[in-house]
This record gives structure tokens, C-alpha cells and sequence, in this order.
């Protein structure tokens, strides 16, 4: 199995054809070997390393939160690669689809959230 990025619609009045380009965050096996891993919540990650035990359900300003996950593990991304044993390019992948749904949803947060399951 696999994990995938999909928007929340917190409003029926919301274009719901909206889309980002890719929607693969990983192998479920990321859960805990990538995403889970201790090394992003020593580098500050608070909602990434969630995925370890739950789904993730991202609304409103825990989209900031999310966000600045996203930067901290792309400016620690060889550290976390050597941590983890995932490449760069497979953790850079998996980050910037993840960004793209982000920043779709930071300008429709008060009609998009973001699953990751």
C-alpha cells in the first residue's frame, strides 16, 4: 500500500475539481522508518511525525504547522536521508507534492484541509 495526499472539503460550496500535481507521499512503510522517525521531531517537526501512529487530518492554521515541516526537513534533508536510509530525491519527491496540496489549501483554508493517509 501506498500513502496519499488528498484535499478536505470543509465546504459544499468549494470547487471541488481543484487538484494538485502528484498525490504520493510514500510506502506505507514510510509511516515509520521516514515520517515517523525520531530525527525529524529532534529537527522540529510537530505533525509529520504523526503519521507514525494515525492518518493525519490537517485543517486550518495546522496547515502553517504543516508547512513548517516541510521546510525544516528540506533544509535537514541530507541529515534525515542518513537517518532514515531514504535517498534525498525520494524525501524531496514526497515533500514538494506534499507542498503543492499545502499551499493550494493555505489559500483556501477556511475550505480545504489536507488528508494524508
Amino acid at each position: 500500500m501506498s500513502l496519499t495526499i488528498s484535499f478536505i472539503f470543509l465546504s459544499e460550496d468549494f470547487n471541488k475539481n481543484i487538484t494538485a500535481q502528484n498525490d504520493l507521499f510514500g510506502f506505507e512503510s514510510c509511516r515509520s522508518e521516514l515520517w515517523g522517525n525520531r530525527k525529524l521531531k529532534e529537527l522540529g517537526c510537530t505533525i509529520i511525525p504523526k503519521l507514525k501512529d494515525n492518518d493525519l487530518f490537517i485543517v486550518q492554521e495546522e496547515l502553517h504547522e504543516l508547512y513548517k515541516d516541510c521546510e525544516i526537513i528540506l533544509e535537514n534533508i541530507s541529515e534525515i536521508s542518513s537517518a532514515t536510509n531514504y535517498s534525498s530525491e525520494f524525501i524531496q519527491f514526497r515533500i514538494n507534492n506534499l507542498l503543492s496540496f499545502v499551499e493550494i489549501a493555505l489559500k483556501n483554508k477556511e475550505y480545504l484541509g489536507i488528508n494524508i493517509s
